[in-house]
């Protein structure tokens, strides 16, 4: 009588990233095995083993810290006002209706240039140095969020505009209190697309005549053949740009609590 009368319960679902991290060891001890074997040409692609030999010595020798810190000051600011920018602009254009219309051609024109095409323009303009790349990845990251920030302005619901004026909001209060919130759902994607747009523009840019940062050590390690210093400056930054992703999902967890 007592198991009839209480449900079957249900095993509970293997976690995600368990089954990411099989894959993750599957992929590893295939590489593995094939570089032990001699089929993969460790000239072109180094064994995890070695990647994480050269891993761990650019993290002692201090190496890593120092163009971790060249990187992540263009990244901050770039992403940072990039965004901004963005979201500003691109929410204007969706709650002043005229204003968007006069702008979009513009914004279509330039967001269709590419944007690294521009850089050899920055250098000739500005010279090598930390204001030509910012501005590369302050480009890059401004039309995604720009135009994440519009649509959802522009996509407010037409229901809730009423209730608000129907409650005697003013103009400034239709905004802050519904507009606003309404978008915050479209505002984080931009963000997101940002984070992980400007880890790559910032790699790209350093890749012209910079000094120093992770693009900077890539190309370098790529041209005098050092693969497994190569590969290590890849996953690095591969994983700089998942830490990131990741950080912006928490953060839209919290903010968009509702949802």
């Amino acid at each position: 009588m007592e198991d009839a009368a209480n449900p079957i319960k249900k095993s509970a679902p293997t976690p995600a990233w368990i089954y990411s991290l099989l894959i993750l060891v599957g992929v590893l001890g295939t590489w593995q095995g094939l570089s032990h074997l001699k089929i993969i040409n460790p000239l072109f692609l180094s064994s995890p083993q070695e990647i994480f030999v050269a891993g761990v010595d650019l993290i002692k020798s201090g190496e890593f810290l120092v163009h971790l810190k060249l990187s992540a000051y263009i990244y901050v600011i770039g992403v940072f006002t990039g965004c901004l920018t963005g979201a500003l602009l691109g929410m204007a254009m969706g709650w002043w209706r005229r204003f968007g219309d006069i702008v979009d051609p513009y914004v279509v024109f330039f967001s269709a240039m590419p944007r690294v095409a521009l850089y050899p323009v920055f250098i000739m303009l500005m010279g090598v140095g930390d204001l030509s790349r910012i501005l590369i990845v302050f480009i890059g990251v401004l039309f995604p969020m720009l135009f994440n920030s519009y649509v959802g302005a522009k996509q407010t619901s037409k229901q809730l505009l009423e209730v608000a004026q129907v409650f005697g909001y003013s103009r400034s209060q239709i905004f802050y209190k519904v507009v606003f919130p309404s978008s915050m759902p479209y505002l984080m994607a931009g963000f997101r697309n940002g984070v992980t747009l400007g880890m790559i523009l910032v790699v790209v840019s350093e890749f012209f005549g910079a000094s120093g940062g992770l693009g900077q050590q890539i190309a370098v390690t790529a041209q005098f053949f050092q693969t497994p210093f190569m590969y290590a400056w890849v996953v690095y930054t591969s994983l700089l740009a998942l830490a990131f992703v990741k950080l912006t999902d928490w953060l839209e967890r919290r903010v968009l609590w509702w949802s």
